[in-house]
């Protein structure tokens, strides 16, 4: 039997590389916000690159600005409840007078850190906030402790 023969298939032109790609458009990270450019320092003849940072803020002055508030909004109540039931007048002042000193302490504590930082701790209008708070929430418990002692005579 006779078969017809078949014809080898001819490849086509070689194929080369990958297949074309569109261009990309090109994305550039923002430069990170708390670096900026070295200053050179000279210690001993020798020159040593530090960057310099942006403050960061304090945390005893964020501490001593929530501790603050919270005395206040402890204190305020207080002096209420105190004119009605000595015992609750009692609690509000222990929370107020807590809460009181420890943002005073917070805010003394973060002053001196700010001071000493050399720029490298924000923070002074929350520290100084924080202060303010602690010595009117200390005046308002003495004034809670004050109504206490008097409706129990």
């Amino acid at each position: 039997m006779n078969q017809p023969r078949m014809q080898p298939v001819q490849p086509g032109p070689p194929v080369h590389g990958h297949p074309p790609q569109h261009p990309q458009a090109q994305y550039f990270y923002p430069a990170h916000p708390y670096w900026s450019a070295p200053a050179p320092v000279t210690i001993d003849g020798f020159a040593i690159v530090q960057p310099r940072l942006k403050p960061i803020p304090s945390g005893p002055a964020i501490g001593s600005l929530i501790a603050g508030i919270g005395a206040v909004l402890a204190a305020l109540p207080g002096l209420i409840v105190a004119a009605l039931s000595p015992l609750a007048g009692l609690t509000f002042f222990m929370s107020a007078a807590l809460f009181g000193l420890g943002a005073l302490f917070l805010a003394i504590s973060a002053r001196r850190q700010i001071r000493t930082a050399q720029g490298g701790v924000s923070g002074k209008g929350l520290a100084l906030t924080g202060l303010v708070l602690a010595i009117i929430a200390l005046g308002l418990a003495a004034l809670v402790g004050l109504i206490v002692l008097v409706s129990t005579m």
